[in-house]
């Protein structure tokens, strides 16, 4: 992924979409890791319970852990700590999102959730969706940044493994359409009698511009440390 890409991310909630990006981001070879400045944009979950899953995921450990031995847990973090901003973005819309862009100059810029920046005043709420994945896409090559956008799924897509873009929740091809990339997480279906949390997540790459590239990647949630391995 390059400068000016849109990336976008959907699933049903309560899949692991927070951990997905944090896996991305602060896990071992993550982008941060790597090099690049990465900012975080939150308006749906709390930004400290955000940048609690950034924790685990670039140390390791789980929360219990790092209580125990908040020393390591700071060792640990330490490398990737200065490449990774999380912020509060409730209420805002895309300008604010490009007001940021404007002053800290990311390499990464990721929304959570993309669909909440989106401005009312269309007839439509797939005219305003669209509308905010255009000027998130715009922001994107402007400021010479790759934007993943964060979004739900339609209930189309509950119990099923196997996703396609039109289970976007409310924009028809409106947000497809902009998007360079786009990766929809799906969980196992819920088996009666199941007691255990089922930890298999599966990555369907339903767009893809970048390699061209199309199928599902099996991979494993380690919930306690917000890292997904495949």
């Amino acid at each position: 992924m390059n400068d000016g890409h849109l990336i976008e991310i959907g699933a049903r909630p309560n899949t692991g979409k927070t951990s997905f990006h944090a896996s991305l981001i602060a896990s071992p070879g993550g982008f941060a890791q790597q090099g690049a400045n990465c900012i975080v944009l939150c308006n749906e979950e709390g930004y400290h319970r955000v940048g609690a899953r950034y924790l685990t995921a670039a140390t390791g450990m789980t929360m219990q852990e790092i209580k125990a031995n908040p020393s390591k847990a700071r060792e640990l973090y330490e490398p990737v700590k200065n490449r990774i901003k999380i912020k509060d973005a409730t209420g805002r819309d895309m300008n604010w999102v490009e007001s940021v862009c404007k002053s800290y100059k990311p390499d990464i810029v990721l929304l959570d959730m993309g669909d909440k920046f989106a401005k009312g005043g269309f007839a439509r709420q797939d005219e305003s969706l669209k509308a905010n994945a255009v000027h998130a896409r715009q922001i994107a090559k402007q400021h010479e940044c790759a934007v993943f956008y964060m979004s739900q799924l339609s209930a189309e897509a509950e119990g099923k493994v196997l996703l396609n873009q039109s289970m976007m929740e409310g924009s028809r091809t409106g947000k497809a359409a902009e998007a360079d990339l786009m990766v929809l997480i799906a969980k196992n279906p819920v088996v009666d009698g199941q007691e255990e949390e089922d930890t298999q997540r599966h990555l369907n790459v339903v767009k893809n511009k970048l390699s061209g590239w199309h199928g599902v990647v099996h991979c494993e949630l380690e919930y306690r440390t917000a890292r997904y391995t495949a």
